[in-house]
């Protein structure tokens, strides 16, 4: 799996850097939002807690997934702007099991 940074800004007002890119996973099946989050912080050396994958569009037959990623300053900041679903999408499985409990 290749991550291919498209496009890159910084929003400065709400403290985050917006990326726009393309995973090449051809002859793989379609990487999850879990493995392409780990790639990007990687890649940019950023907390796992202030990153979101923000949309993944997954192209037919041709092993290409192109999606948005937002990096912020912090954690805090993140949950002030991004949408509650977004958030949970990306809090660790064991965390949500326990709060069901």
């Amino acid at each position: 799996m290749k991550i291919e940074i498209l496009n890159e800004r910084e929003n400065k007002p709400l403290a985050r850097r917006e990326i726009d890119f393309r995973v090449d996973h051809a002859g793989a099946k379609t990487p999850s939002r879990a493995d392409i989050r780990a790639k990007i912080v990687a890649q940019f050396d950023a907390d796992s807690s202030s990153v979101v994958i923000r949309k993944l569009d997954t192209k037919f037959g041709v092993g290409i997934t192109e999606g948005t990623a937002r990096i912020y300053s912090d954690p805090d900041q993140m949950k002030r702007i991004e949408l509650d679903h977004i958030v949970k999408r990306h809090e660790s499985k064991k965390k949500q099991e326990g709060e069901e409990e």
